[in-house]
């Protein structure tokens, strides 16, 4: 009986622990199954980010960079740190060179095959570095690749200032900040003098024998440092203007000294002169005595520039204000944009690292820096400095006449400018100086410096 009992349940006994077999590899193999997928998975994703191209090192760049301004100098070093923190393989090396000394010393290390990387330059005295030695490097193309940086600054002729040659027809500067001739006033005292700021020429003049004849030096200039010279200048280019005649020669700064659009701008220049508009020692003093007669009030406006003002308004009690040279009657005001600027050198070995710096100097971070640390006027459209004085002036530029033909010098006007305003000065000193004479022997001057730069 328990025989035969055992032989039946053999086989359920064989196949119930075959069924449990069965259970179990199923079951072990789903586990090695996700264990295979999970393993695999993590190796596939290891491998992805272990074939990944790994990011280019870049080769170490140093770049030497030469400018002005040793009063800045921690602004400087702020700007490049800012530009090294985002390019980390660019070493920027600066040099501080005077500024009077600036054009000499880069002709120097030209010559001397020393040139820095980038330079600082004047947007409209490129002359030196491109028609006298071929050492500016044309910057069009950078410009054309990047629109937006093209189409960034203040008015679209401040780029053709640094175009100097019909030969050589490209942008060899990029500006940096906004350099020109303004007149700085003392708001309380055109306010105790019931005046307003003039809007042309004629009511300049106007108000400046209204200051004359209360005893204040209207309009106070330095016949030494050149500024009664740029303001002749300045009506000079207004008569071309207004003549028709701003072409040919005198796009390329050529025009005759000798013509009727300079002689009217030297007879006018005399009779504000001899009416004691400028002072009566405007040869004998510089800009810094100039300066000193604003800031004692005994002149109520100077001929100067708007990197001053920000120093002049530290040192006064009473509010400046500062405006453009008004046009005559019926012509818009002419605000011949002016720079500090910066150009690459041909010989450098790092173009693009050299372009990219200019962009960093040019871009809106760094230009809301100086604007707010040093009252500089930005280059850029719409970068107001929050200066009530200063954001004025960047309006009137905005506005002002764009029409104006840009000259285009084709010789370096550095030498030349001292021997005009000698000449210019004789003429002005001597009560009977002849116009025509005194034109002649500064046209003399100008054929000479033309020529000396072909």
């Amino acid at each position: 009986m328990k025989k035969e009992m055992g032989t039946k349940s053999l086989p359920m006994l064989l196949k119930g622990l075959l069924l449990i077999g069965l259970l179990l590899a199923a079951a072990c193999g789903n586990n090695a199954s996700n264990e295979g997928q999970q393993s695999n998975a993590e190796p596939d994703s290891t491998n992805a980010a272990s074939n990944a191209a790994p990011e280019a090192v870049k080769d170490p760049v140093n770049l030497k960079f030469l400018y002005i301004w040793p009063e800045y100098e921690a602004i400087m070093n702020e700007t490049i740190r800012l530009f090294e923190e985002k390019n980390p393989h660019i070493q920027v090396e600066p040099e501080i060179v005077p500024w009077d000394k600036a054009i000499e010393v880069m002709q120097t290390k030209v010559a001397a095959n020393q040139a820095p990387d980038v330079s600082f330059g004047w947007t409209h005295w490129m002359a030196p570095f491109v028609n006298e030695v071929d050492a500016a490097m044309p910057l069009d193309d950078y410009l054309q690749q990047d629109p937006a940086w093209e189409q960034s600054f203040i008015r679209s002729d401040l780029l053709d200032i640094s175009v100097v040659n019909a030969d050589k027809p490209f942008v060899s500067n990029i500006p940096f900040k906004l350099s020109f001739q303004v007149v700085i006033y003392n708001k309380k005292m055109f306010s105790d003098h019931q005046l307003e700021v003039p809007q042309t020429r004629e009511q300049m003049e106007q108000t400046m024998e209204k200051l004359a004849a209360n005893g204040i030096i209207p309009l106070a200039a330095s016949g030494k440092d050149g500024q009664i010279d740029m303001l002749k200048d300045s009506f000079a280019g207004m008569n071309f203007v207004k003549n028709g005649t701003a072409q040919g020669a005198w796009l390329a700064g050529e025009e005759s000294y000798e013509s009727a659009e300079y002689i009217e701008a030297m007879e006018l220049a005399k009779q504000w002169f001899s009416k004691g508009f400028f002072g009566k020692d405007a040869f004998a003093v510089g800009n810094d005595e100039i300066a000193n007669l604003l800031l004692t009030k005994r002149a109520a406006m100077i001929l100067g520039n708007n990197n001053q003002i920000p120093t002049l308004q530290e040192q006064v009690d009473d509010e400046l204000g500062a405006f453009l040279f008004p046009a005559a009657e019926g012509l818009k005001i002419q605000a011949p944009l002016t720079a500090d600027g910066f150009f690459v050198l041909k010989t450098t070995q790092y173009p693009d690292e050299a372009v990219e710096f200019l962009k960093h100097l040019t871009s809106e971070e760094v230009q809301k820096l100086w604007a707010s640390q040093s009252k500089s006027m930005p280059v850029l459209q719409n970068l107001n400095t929050g200066d009530e004085t200063l954001d004025g002036l960047i309006d009137q530029i905005a506005a002002s006449a764009t029409d104006y033909p840009v000259q285009k010098l084709t010789y370096n006007p550095a030498e030349l400018s001292k021997q005009l305003q000698a000449a210019f000065a004789e003429y002005l000193l001597n009560a009977n100086a002849d116009v025509t004479a005194s034109a002649k022997k500064m046209e003399a001057d100008h054929r000479k410096a033309i020529e000396s730069s072909q």
